[in-house]
This record gives structure tokens, C-alpha cells and sequence, in this order.
């Protein structure tokens, strides 16, 4: 008897379920339920375009919510010429960003490699945005087409208003992605979950206001015309984490790495003649004075600050002299190390009012780079923003681009450097 009552129940409730499954499907209640999710798409170009991530399946290629953004990307990239196209998505599978899968298949599709830049950090939404914002705001993007589907894109536009961007949107149709009224309810609800949470956490929003992280003084029109020898090398000259930067070449420029760890701002001006001017570059990029910082004590630092302004000048006046246009960096800030150890010292500190040391040093290296950004706009030297675009909003590193030392890059903090800045460098050099 009970199997019987069972089975009768089981059977009511499967015929439940098709019934409320054909109503939906059959009648405009989805739709209804539905519509205030729904964004116009926007007209015209944009300044650059923005593929927020979907997901990838089997051996690191895009899900099929991904395929069809890059497929649309690369329908507006044809119609309007944006300036660049950024790929968004962290790790999908391990080993696998769903930024790459993305670029890979929208380069198998007719982009060009050159035009696509990748963001390999972020794992939501407002990560895509809060992330891309750096990257965006240094190359001068100010108008971005949004590529996302059409029930995603109230979320993804509102995150990247809030940052401050003119937004175009471009969707993908509901239906190429939901075969049924049911698929389409199923994620509206699921949407209206999410908006509520972003909401909430004061993510989204009318326009906001840029906070300047990744903005660049660009070259002076003397600049250029310093190039004592255009078919030389771009030399990187810095630290560790110069040294840890892999990037061979730029604007089909040679890049020679002269990072060595360790080196402070003296180590780099005592061997500026042997590891640059004897290379005859076609210019310099110098990046790294933290370890003057952070090796400083309380009572030395004002020296250690005052001898990072007077080597950074003395190496400014030695390239000058030999017709080597020099590319300034801003230095990164730490976060502290990971590890129990270190979280409960900072609990101790945060309750006590007393800073860290990564806060010290955090505080020594924004007000340096200050001193650079005003040398630079002085002398028309062209300054990246590394700090803006490995950092948050309050000048810390942010823990997917710190190591757990809290000092060194991760491979995510370089590849975020290199989609910064090559674009930016390859304009420098006169490259398109």
C-alpha cells in the first residue's frame, strides 16, 4: 500500500512539473517576469571593447555562453574598430583562464592576436569590471562596448558605470542562449539574486567617478625626437620584480630584462653605463626603488627617500646625455604575508591603531611615485601606473597579485602588467 501511495505521488508530481513547465513555456509569464532585466543595446563605437568571461568545457575552450559573446565581439570589432579588446576571466579549470580560451578562439575567428588583451584575475562580475578599470582607464578608454548575454548585462553594465565608463551594450540574444521559456526564467531569477547582492554591496549604480588608478603621463613631443638609435633594444632595468617580468618583445622591439634582486635605487645608477648606455638602446624603462624602502630603519628613511630622488635624477641626466629616452614605472605596494601567524598580527594592529610594515612602506612608496608623476609631467617623460593597476582602492597590492610573502609579483600580477602596458609602450615607440 505504502509503494502504491508512492508511486501515485511520484507520479502526480512528475505530471505537476510537466504541467507548470508547459504553462511557462506556452504562455508570456517568463517574459513578464523577465522584462526588467532587459537593457537596449547602445549605437556607435566605443573606445575599446569588453568581453566579460562565461566559462570553458573540456580542453580549455569556451563554453558555448562564451563562444557566442566572442562570435558578437567579433561582429562589433569588424562593424566599429574599437582601439583594443579586452578579454576578462580568471581560472576556469586548472591551468586554464577563461580569458585565454576566449582570445585563442576569438583569434581562430578572424581578430587579430595583436588587437585582444586578456585580464587572467577576476572570478565575478564586479571583479571583471573593478579589475579592468586599470587597464582601461591607462590606455584612455572612456566609452566601452560591453559583449555579455542580454540577461547579464544590467549587472555587467552597472558595475562598469560605477567605474566611471560611458557604457555601450552589446547582447546576445535571449534566444540563442535559453531554448525554452523555463532555461530563460531559471537564469532571470537566478539574476535577480544576483542583482539584489550587488546592490546591496553598493556595486552598481549611476555613473561613477574614476579613482585615476592606471592612468600614464604620456611622452612630451621632444620625446621621440631624442632616439639617438631606433633599431636598439628597449632595456628593462630594475629589482625582482623587473627580473620577474617575461616579456621578450614589444612593437616587435627586443626587450633586454637588466632586472637583478635585490638592487636598490644606487645599485641601478652604478650600472646604468654597462647594462644600458653600452647597449644603445632605443629607450629605457626604470622601474624599482621599494628595497631602498623597505630596507630603510625609522630613522633612515627620509635619507633613503632623499637618495631615490637623487639616483632617479642622476639616471634621468645620463640617458639624456646619450639620447636614451627613458620610460619611468610607478613601484608597487605589498600587502601583508599570508599565514595565521600574520593574519593575527594584523588583527592586533588593526585594534591597537598601529601600522603595519607593508602600511609604512606602502605609505613611503605612493608619496615617491607622487615625486616621479611630477617629474615626469615635468620633463615629458612617459610614467606607467604599476601601483594603480596592482592595487585597490586604498593603495594596497591586492592578494591575487601578491605572492605569499606578500612582496613578490604572482604570474596573474604579470600578466595584468603585460596587458598594461605593452599597448601603452608600443605607442611610445611610435607603434600602432
Amino acid at each position: 500500500m505504502r509503494r502504491r501511495r508512492f508511486l501515485a505521488g511520484l507520479l502526480s508530481g512528475i505530471v505537476l512539473v510537466l504541467v507548470v513547465r508547459a504553462a511557462i513555456n506556452e504562455t508570456s509569464v517568463a517574459d513578464w517576469l523577465v522584462a526588467p532585466l532587459l537593457v537596449a543595446d547602445g549605437d556607435g563605437a566605443a573606445d575599446a571593447l569588453v568581453v566579460p568571461g562565461a566559462g570553458v568545457v573540456g580542453g580549455c575552450v569556451p563554453n558555448l555562453n562564451g563562444v557566442r559573446r566572442v562570435l558578437l565581439a567579433v561582429r562589433y570589432w569588424r562593424a566599429q574598430h574599437p582601439g583594443v579588446t579586452l578579454m576578462t576571466g580568471g581560472t576556469g579549470t586548472p591551468g586554464c583562464h577563461v580569458s585565454e580560451a576566449m582570445r585563442q578562439f576569438a583569434v581562430e575567428v578572424g581578430m587579430p592576436a595583436e588587437q585582444i588583451r586578456t585580464e587572467t584575475a577576476s572570478r565575478s562580475t564586479y571583479e571583471n569590471a573593478d579589475y579592468a578599470a586599470a587597464l582601461l582607464r591607462g590606455w584612455g578608454s572612456r566609452r566601452v562596448a560591453i559583449v555579455t548575454d542580454r540577461l547579464h548585462m544590467r549587472r555587467a553594465a552597472g558595475v562598469f558605470r560605477r567605474q566611471g565608463f560611458d557604457v555601450v551594450a552589446v547582447s546576445v540574444p535571449i534566444y540563442e542562449g535559453h531554448l525554452d521559456n523555463v532555461s530563460m526564467l531559471y537564469a532571470g531569477l537566478r539574476e535577480y539574486v544576483a542583482l539584489a547582492y550587488y546592490r546591496l554591496r553598493g556595486w552598481l549604480g549611476a555613473d561613477g567617478a574614476a579613482d585615476g588608478r592606471g592612468v600614464v603621463v604620456r611622452p612630451g613631443a621632444a620625446w621621440r625626437a631624442a632616439v639617438r638609435n631606433p633599431a636598439g633594444p628597449l632595456v628593462l632595468l630594475g629589482a625582482s620584480y623587473a627580473e620577474g617580468w617575461s616579456v621578450s618583445r614589444i612593437a616587435g622591439v627586443p626587450v633586454v630584462n637588466r632586472g637583478v634582486a635585490g638592487q636598490q635605487a644606487a645599485d641601478l645608477l652604478a650600472r646604468f653605463d654597462t647594462d644600458v648606455i653600452a647597449l644603445q638602446p632605443r629607450a629605457v624603462l626604470i622601474w624599482g626603488f621599494i628595497n631602498d624602502i623597505s630596507r630603510a630603519t625609522a630613522g633612515d628613511v627620509e635619507a633613503a627617500l632623499a637618495g631615490i630622488r637623487r639616483d632617479y635624477e642622476a639616471m634621468l641626466a645620463r640617458a639624456a646625455q646619450h639620447g636614451i629616452p627613458v620610460i619611468l614605472a610607478r613601484e608597487v605596494t605589498m600587502r601583508r604575508p599570508a599565514g595565521l601567524i600574520n593574519t593575527i598580527v594584523g588583527w592586533r594592529n588593526a585594534l591597537t591603531g598601529r601600522p603595519s610594515f607593508q602600511d609604512v612602506v606602502n605609505t613611503h612608496v605612493r608619496s615617491t611615485n607622487e615625486w616621479l608623476a611630477s617629474v615626469a609631467a615635468a620633463r615629458g617623460v612617459p610614467l606607467l601606473d604599476f601601483q594603480g593597476v596592482l592595487s585597490d582602492a586604498d593603495g594596497r597590492r591586492r592578494q591575487p597579485f601578491a605572492q605569499p610573502d606578500g612582496s613578490h609579483i604572482t604570474p596573474a600580477g604579470y600578466d595584468m602588467l603585460t596587458s598594461y602596458a605593452v599597448p601603452l609602450i608600443e605607442a611610445f615607440l611610435g607603434q600602432p
